[in-house]
């Protein structure tokens, strides 16, 4: 058996593998789980759904009733019926009278908002004048739609409910369900008729408790077919199909409908209150069924009894099968902690021998071409640090010695005497012993020199300060000539015009383990959307970018992604550019 192994090829040890353990495996899991789904889908989604729209017609029977009987009894108390027999025996009444029975109204309309808080706001129509809430703030502009009253008064089945609209006569412009009713009592006045506006949002939500979240949209429809409450979701369309209405001819029940080529589980309950409306759940049939979890559990428990089955028989020729493949893995994982002087060594001449040693090949490549990448790299960036110092430094140096000479033929000795110390020293820093990193105490001596010589150079142009945060950064190691460009440019570019009373100032401190250095002067200032745009891409004709652009490689090619430069500029009040430093020990270097 094992000889005969190892004279096939891998593929054909696989492939019979799969074909005997795995199509078993699946065929058996896949009828069961497609014949329980099948019968508990059709049994359990059903009664779920018609229990939850059985409540949510019993939950919005009980608000209109609620709404209803609120009604009732404010027709029935005291204020109500002397406003009746005012009207009825036409008495004059008094101004205090008139007030009292205004308020009295006032405090009856606010215990029905009380007793009931999904009333919205109450409008009382009478032949001697309206009533209302003053806090429910009356357009009154708009008069009532006597039209409208006309109807209750034709209509022998009390009271009217409106389908939702927008409410015209309160301010707010919320959506209501509007009941119209009169008196009931045969000998009321005529004339008297009741406005009572119920939120929308009140009534959907009271609705929506009863069933859990995503479980479809509820639609509600009234006597004369139409939608009583409004609908914004895309279900609408499927409301509003003359066939759909007409399948709902029980009191309550479900069916399945399609729409745009998409199935729905369709339940339905009558309201008895107010009669002949009924209360309708949309749900997806695609949605149902990824929520009836007992599918899915005997779905994976059907697998794996199979899949412990499989694994039971197919232990040892799966190992077997699969030494070699477990072989290569840790290799590639050695391979991928830097480890490559692993090879992949196989006494077979299968697939899986060949796959090795093209590996093994592969590897001492990549060992070549790592080191000659390394090292070209390293001379590379190396050369262009070199080069981008080396138009630093030379940049100021005749200008210097042609002030040093002006000087000394002025007999201002001890200016000479001071500017050529500061030369000196700035020359010293600047060379570093061929060092590419200096530190923060060393940068800040001589950009300080390089400022000295330029006040000599530039009298009266600009004053400087240096501030720094705390002084253990002063041996914080750093690129070396980074802040002298930043602080030529501000001179040479900032204050090229002469303005008086120019200003240097240079800020040193740590920031969330990064150490930033700012330079910020009062000059001229510059366009940075331009500026940033040289510096990443390289356009030409930016002179005033020049000593920026030298900063920015220098950041770029030593520290990396590490490393930003950042610029702001207000003309003639503030020009900051600052530079974000890893700390050291924070860093990759080359």
């Amino acid at each position: 058996m094992k000889s005969w192994l190892y004279a096939t090829s891998f593929k054909t040890r696989i492939w019979l593998s799969f074909i005997i353990l795995v199509t078993v495996s699946l065929t058996i899991s896949g009828l069961i789980s497609h014949y329980v789904a099948s019968n508990i889908l059709e049994r359990k989604a059903m009664e779920l759904s018609q229990n939850m729209i059985n409540k949510s017609a019993q939950a919005l029977e009980e608000k209109l009733r609620k709404v209803r009987l609120s009604a009732l009894t404010f027709t029935m108390n005291e204020p109500f019926n002397k406003l009746t027999d005012v009207i009825q025996n036409q008495t004059e009444l008094s101004e205090y009278e008139r007030y009292s029975l205004t308020d009295a109204m006032q405090n009856a309309m606010f215990q029905m908002k009380l007793i009931e808080p999904s009333i919205s706001s109450v409008l009382l129509e009478t032949p001697v004048g309206e009533f209302y809430l003053e806090s429910d703030k009356r357009i009154t502009e708009v008069r009532p739609d006597l039209d409208l009253f006309s109807r209750l008064t034709d209509n022998r089945r009390m009271p009217i409910w409106m389908e939702t609209h927008e409410d015209h006569y309160f301010e707010g412009g919320a959506r209501v369900l509007t009941l119209l009713s009169k008196p009931v009592s045969s000998s009321a006045p005529k004339g008297i008729y009741l406005l009572v506006n119920v939120k929308e949002e009140v009534l959907r939500t009271y609705m929506m408790d009863n069933i859990g979240p995503d479980s479809g949209e509820m639609i509600v429809y009234n006597e004369s077919g139409t939608l009583a409450l409004d609908m914004s979701s895309s279900l609408k369309e499927i409301a509003l199909q003359p066939d759909f209405r007409a399948r709902m001819m029980l009191e309550r029940g479900h069916f399945e409908y399609e729409y745009n080529g998409i199935s729905y589980m369709i339940n339905y309950a009558e309201v008895s209150f107010p009669d002949n409306w009924m209360i309708v759940n949309i749900q997806s049939l695609e949605r149902l069924q990824k929520e009836i979890s007992l599918i899915k559990w005997i779905t994976a428990g059907t697998v794996l009894v199979f899949g412990l089955f499989t694994s039971f028989f197919a232990k040892k020729i799966t190992g077997l099968l699969l030494r070699p493949l477990s072989k290569l893995q840790q290799l590639m994982k050695r391979v991928e902690h830097n480890d490559l002087a692993v090879r992949y060594e196989s006494h077979f001449q299968d697939e899986f021998a060949q796959v090795g040693q093209r590996f093994n090949r592969m590897l001492e490549e990549i060992e070549t071409l790592i080191v000659d990448v390394k090292e070209a790299e390293t001379n590379k960036r190396k050369a262009e640090m070199k080069t981008l110092q080396s138009q630093i430094e030379p940049h100021f140096l005749y200008n210097t010695l042609n002030t040093i000479l002006w000087k000394s033929e002025s007999g201002e000795h001890e200016d000479v005497r001071e500017m050529i110390v500061s030369l000196s020293k700035l020359f010293r820093l600047g060379l570093n012993n061929g060092n590419e990193i200096t530190t923060v105490r060393k940068e800040l001596e001589h950009v300080t020199q390089y400022l000295r010589i330029q006040q000599q150079c530039y009298e009266d142009l600009f004053d400087y300060s240096i501030h720094v945060e705390d002084e253990s950064i002063l041996d914080q190691p750093m690129l070396k000539l980074l802040l002298q460009p930043l602080v030529e440019n501000s001179i040479l570019h900032g204050f090229k015009d002469g303005a008086d009373n120019g200003r240097i100032q240079i800020t040193i401190e740590v920031e969330e383990r990064q150490l930033l250095c700012t330079v910020e002067d009062n000059g001229k200032g510059f366009d940075t959307d331009a500026i940033q745009q040289f510096l990443t891409m390289g356009e030409a004709g930016k002179s005033n970018g020049y000593a920026l652009r030298n900063v920015y490689n220098r950041l770029t090619l030593y520290y990396g992604k590490g490393a930003s430069m950042s610029m702001e500029s207000q003309p003639m009040e503030r020009t900051v550019v600052s530079l974000v430093i890893p700390l050291f020990g924070e860093m990759d270097t080359f």
